[in-house]
């Protein structure tokens, strides 16, 4: 019984957060165990791009990009939107580079992801075009050896290229002209990367480490003694000690319907699990960290929200397809985004700019206008681009909307039919002068979609004119804007405002409070690594 054994360090969750926070532990002398409560490892991190932000990286610096310690927090400044805590957004700056050499020393090989420029880069103080964007280069599922099997495999995200060669090859909704050969080979080498890949990498070396990571384990609560958390309390009974502390790293609460509801505070909130909100992100961490007296803690105006459709399992029993239409759809062209009053209320290649548009309640009418919000886009769209990630040229499933005529369509999403006609034909009007004058859009630099375009032409411009027409609801969803509130060593603050002690939180079940309201794609799994390597120095150090 693992509960017999002496542990160390007793962590909660397989995603990047705990494998972090694991790979520390044993690299710098302590026992880990792992306890991952779903029946496969990875957690919420498979499903992401694998993205890893870093200011001042040595990595960067090897390959000739210059960067400063004054441009990476005037960057993180900005992005917080004042609801920074700036002691945690120093650490963060100032150990994340640390914190990458340490796993990079441990054998988890990272590259520059070259092609993506910070989010508001050109138009932020300390803005950088290449550098601070970071993945793990590719790994073969091989080399996990019995583990192989062991993994969560994302149905929703084409992990076997790089987020560097997605952008090199045209873009994510442009996948079915990258290279067959290439694609075919890569697939039978079972080769694994973003955050597929992150999560390989650490599991390798944790594996050849001898580190227990368990799944299928149900914790029920933190066990606390002498005021100090010093294990965790099984659903069988058992109790699982650890010496020097507990990780909470459960990831967030995207399939707890009613966390969702009451933390976000958005009508139609995505709460179903689906491939890129795994059934076991339910908010065990707060829970668990909140009934001892953790503070739960929100970042109000969170940006970390997007727009996302979901289309039904076609067998009983399957798992629903949930896309993020602000990486894909939204990015291209022929798309455009409307309310229900036919109207568009942002430029739809910016999902930041999105999310606040969706929470704007209108005090006359006493509703959030821009919710629910609608996919528009033509048989154009389709015959180019990629559509519920499925290949171009695929048939739409038959739970989106089409119509002969954007009237019809407009009938049967809802929407007002002569708003939308003329929002369409003002729309159409725009892509013919090559400029959106009403929200600028594909003037953000930042993209994970195809940026093919004609020299000084806008990428993401395109008519919506030709039939048929389809249409489907968009829902927000993948917020986590509530966390456990910690502190710049990850430790789990309490209501009267002391650090619980033997109690840490990292990863989304960890309020972003050194990245404020913002969203920086990397920020996320970057932060999750650095205080998960904090939390373990601190374990050492705390004598």
């Amino acid at each position: 019984m693992i509960s017999s054994t002496a542990w160390d360090v007793v962590i909660l969750g397989s995603g990047i957060a705990g494998l972090a926070g694991a790979l520390a532990a044993r690299e710098l002398g302590l026992r880990p165990v792992v306890l991952e409560k779903a029946s496969t490892l990875g957690g919420g991190t498979v499903n992401s791009y694998g993205l890893i932000w870093v200011g001042q990286n040595h990595l960067a610096q090897a390959a000739g990009y210059s960067d400063t310690r004054d441009e990476v927090i005037a960057y993180l400044r900005f992005l917080g939107g004042g609801s920074l805590d700036d002691d945690r957004m120093s650490t963060f700056v100032d150990r994340s580079p640390e914190a990458l050499k340490f796993f990079e020393r441990c054998g988890v090989c990272f590259h520059v992801a070259r092609g993506l420029t910070d989010h508001y880069y050109g138009e932020s103080p300390g803005s950088h075009a290449v550098g601070r964007s970071l993945e793990v280069d590719l790994i073969s599922g091989s080399d996990l050896g019995d583990w192989r099997e062991r993994v969560s495999m994302p149905d929703d995200v084409p992990s076997f290229v790089t987020a560097e060669e997605q952008i090199a090859w045209g873009g994510i909704n442009s996948f079915s002209h990258w290279d067959p050969d290439l694609v075919r080979q890569r697939k039978r080498q079972d080769m694994r990367g973003k955050g597929l890949g992150l999560i390989c990498h650490f599991l390798k070396v944790l594996r050849a480490r001898g580190v227990m990571v368990l799944t299928d384990q149900h914790v029920e609560r933190l066990a606390v003694e002498n005021q100090r958390v010093a294990g965790v309390v099984m659903r069988s009974g058992e109790t699982i000690r650890a010496r020097k502390g507990v990780i909470l790293a459960t990831g967030g609460y995207g399939a707890n319907p009613q966390m969702s509801r009451e933390f976000e505070q958005l009508p139609g909130f995505a709460q179903e699990a689906s491939g890129l909100t795994p059934a076991s992100l339910t908010g065990d961490g707060l829970v668990l960290g909140a009934e001892i007296g953790g503070i739960l803690h929100k970042i109000e105006n969170s940006l970390r929200v997007m727009l996302a459709y979901t289309i039904p399992p076609e067998a009983p029993g399957g798992t629903a397809i949930c896309v993020y239409a602000g990486i894909v759809e939204l990015c291209s062209p022929h798309t455009i985004l409307v309310n229900k009053y036919g109207q568009r209320f942002a430029d739809e290649t910016f999902f930041q700019g999105i999310v606040p548009q969706l929470r704007l309640f209108d005090p006359i009418r006493h509703e959030y206008p821009n919710l629910p919000a609608y996919l528009i886009f033509d048989i154009q769209y389709l015959k180019k681009y990629s559509f519920a990630n499925r290949p171009i040229g695929s048939a739409v499933p038959k739970t989106v909307s089409r119509a002969a005529t954007l009237l019809e369509l407009a009938v049967k999403l809802g929407i007002d039919r002569d708003e939308l006609e003329k929002t369409v034909r003002r729309f159409n009007d725009f892509v013919q002068r090559g400029a959106d004058d009403d929200f600028h859009r594909g003037e953000h630099q930042w993209k994970l979609a195809s940026t093919n375009a004609a020299q000084n032409a806008n990428a993401s411009l395109g008519t919506i004119a030709e039939p048929p027409f389809f249409g489907i609801e968009l829902r927000p969803a993948g917020g986590s804007s509530v966390g456990l509130l910690t502190d710049v060593h990850g430790r789990v603050i309490h209501q009267r405002r002391h650090p619980i002690a033997g109690l840490y939180a990292s990863g989304n079940a960890a309020a972003a409070t050194e990245q404020g309201v913002g969203y920086q794609a990397g920020l996320s799994l970057a932060s999750a690594m650095t205080f998960s390597y904090l939390a373990v120095r601190h374990m050492i150090d705390d004598r």
